[in-house]
């Protein structure tokens, strides 16, 4: 295996384990940490030290344009601030899995940005798979009493965020950012990280380092080591594969945070969490996959006649 397939191979490997469990480290962390001071001392470290990586290596060679580091302000703003952000915010008060689950319908949003921003043609196939997962979503929103009232604040931030971040994954492909995906990654993540620190403070001026407990130190450690490692492999990904391919992640981390988060953290399932999951699920495979089995499938066809 060459080199760039196997860092490609790793990289998919690290974004579909980390940011499963990620989901359930964040739900520790801001138990008693503030949102976004669990938001700003995860990248603002871990971009910190992959600068300093960076540097030591000789991969800032040449400096990045201030065209290249404007673009990976939008992105990092886009990706860290608006999706990230958002979702650490709401799950001050929503469980764990359940935020993955909704977020598991990524690749929806991102096909359609890639039809407005990359011009990609959306199939029957990949539409009838959209259908599915927005019909698997509503029912995983649905709290069994009222349409309008499953839709709290909290589930319209987790909205808001998974739009965000599919904006940013799909406007990945379009603009330059730094061509090393260390120093990209590291830019976004210090710029996002000074700027939620300087938010928290004056969000949570009172807030006390001492009310922190060991538990939610501890989910900030794993999400500022091991987030930071997953956010590179994303951004290494963006690099070199097609944003709907990327998004399979969406298959693996639900499976993750619906384990840790009802066995492990005790969280209560949805009322249509068995209707929801599997119709998320099969709009996926449609969307990623449909075409190909579809030709797989008339081949098998026209070779047997």
């Amino acid at each position: 295996m060459r080199k760039e397939s196997l860092l490609i191979v790793l990289s998919y490997l690290t974004i579909y384990i980390v940011w499963g469990s990620t989901y359930f480290f964040i739900k520790m962390a801001v138990a008693t940490i503030p949102s976004f001071y669990v938001v700003g001392f995860r990248w603002l470290i871990g971009g910190i030290a992959l600068l300093i990586y960076s540097w030591l290596s000789g991969r800032i060679k040449p400096w990045p344009t201030a065209k290249e580091l404007l673009a990976s302000l939008i992105l990092g703003t886009l990706l860290l601030i608006g999706g990230n952000g958002l979702v650490t915010i709401a799950e001050k008060r929503v469980d764990s899995y359940f935020a993955a689950l909704v977020l598991a319908a990524t690749p929806i949003t991102v096909a359609l940005f890639d039809r407005v921003l990359l011009k990609k043609q959306i199939s029957l196939i990949k539409l009838g798979g959209i259908v599915l997962g927005l019909i698997g979503v509503a029912a995983l929103l649905y709290n069994g009493k009222s349409i309008l009232g499953s839709f709290t604040a909290d589930v319209i931030l987790i909205l808001t965020g998974m739009t965000l971040w599919s904006l940013g994954t799909s406007l990945g492909h379009k603009i330059h950012t730094p061509k090393d995906v260390f120093v990209n990654s590291s830019i976004q993540m210090i710029f996002v990280g000074l700027i939620s620190l300087i938010w928290a403070y004056f969000e949570t001026p009172n807030a006390s380092f001492t009310d922190f407990t060991s538990s939610s130190i501890f989910g900030l450690a794993y999400l500022t080591i091991f987030g930071s490692l997953a956010f590179c492999a994303y951004n290494h990904l963006l690099l070199h594969e097609p944003a709907i391919r990327i998004t399979s992640y969406s298959y693996i981390n639900p499976v993750i945070a619906v384990v840790l988060g009802l066995l492990v953290g005790a969280e209560k399932p949805v009322p249509f969490l068995m209707f929801g999951l599997p119709l998320i699920l099969m709009g996926l495979i449609l969307m990623l996959y449909g075409e190909l089995l579809m030709n797989k499938l008339f081949r098998k066809t026209a070779t047997s006649n």
